[in-house]
């Protein structure tokens, strides 16, 4: 079997509410979808698409939802006799669970799970082919649940991303903060591009702030919030142009006050150029801004688009 095309699709799970999808979006269920049409997907590139499409790889807890999407897929493509669908699930090799990516655990067996005839009658996931540790859903197992590698390239795979909105503002785990939804995460992240990652598994990037007033409110809030770590990753590097500071989305960064720090030695940060490429909010000076290297240990701010 060989890879064809690709159809990835971003679902906003809206709940009970009636659901008005943006342009380009049609609505599914309690969901919104819009497919597009791109390059061949691995697991992780499915991953990284919902991600920069501020969403996640979809978690099915309940038969709704999963009819929902399992049905749309089967009537929208019923042509494509081996597509199949990567879903928010995996299992990992460390323990052998599988987990949503919500942390939840995956139900195993009916309804969901497939069974395969060919394996002599096994249920999925049954491992067949050795490190098939990404669940997806294809027509070849009747839209059901099937253990598959996460690097499989004989086969094709497409993506379904998923939101899902609380107070019609912000999408789950985001709260809205003043102009901006914002999640912080609470464990330390190894370096910014790793930071960069955890955003993207909730739905959003790294937060950008780059105005005074919202930055005020950013961290007043992180003040209430009664943590004390060295300080938070945020949306900002000069690791492109030395030199050249900027937010993730490309835009230029303010210099100096308010923002950056003053060690009070004279020193204005962004200091140690070609050394410390990556933006902070220093607990050491207020949360203002300060560079660091992006190897650091860090917790995070996340943003994500307002619904």
């Amino acid at each position: 079997m060989s890879l064809k095309k690709v159809f990835c699709l971003l679902v906003f799970v809206t709940g009970a509410m009636a659901v008005e999808c943006p342009a380009g979006y049609e609505v599914v269920g309690s969901k919104c979808i819009h497919r597009h049409l791109g390059g061949n997907l691995t697991h992780d590139d499915a991953v990284a698409y919902c991600y920069q499409n501020f969403g996640r790889l979809p978690v099915l807890h309940d038969c709704a939802s999963f009819i929902d999407v399992a049905t749309y897929v089967d009537d929208g493509y019923s042509a494509d006799a081996i597509n199949g669908y990567w879903l928010g699930a995996t299992n990992s090799s460390a323990n052998g669970v599988w987990q949503w990516n919500d942390g939840t655990a995956v139900q195993m067996g009916a309804p969901f799970w497939a069974v395969n005839i060919a394996a002599d009658g096994k249920t999925e996931p049954n491992n067949a082919l050795r490190g098939e540790n990404c669940a997806m859903i294809g027509a070849t197992r009747g839209w059901l649940l099937n253990d598959l590698s996460c690097t499989k390239s004989g086969f094709v795979v497409y993506a379904v991303c998923s939101r899902t909105p609380t107070d019609g503002l912000c999408a789950t785990p985001y709260v809205l903060l003043g102009t901006q939804c914002i999640h912080l995460l609470l464990t330390d992240y190894n370096s910014w591009s790793d930071a960069r990652t955890s955003c993207g598994a909730t739905g959003g990037d790294l937060i950008i702030l780059d105005d005074c007033d919202q930055y005020s409110k950013v961290t007043s809030y992180l003040n209430d919030q009664g943590y004390s770590p060295d300080g938070y990753w945020i949306g900002g590097s000069d690791e492109a142009l030395e030199g050249q500071w900027r937010w993730i989305d490309g835009s230029t960064m303010a210099m100096g006050l308010p923002y950056w720090a003053n060690t009070g030695a004279g020193i204005q940060e962004p200091d140690s150029p070609g050394v410390e490429n990556c933006l902070e909010l220093s607990s050491l000076w207020m949360y203002r801004f300060s560079n660091t290297l992006c190897s650091n240990t860090r917790r995070v701010i996340c943003e994500a688009q307002p619904l």
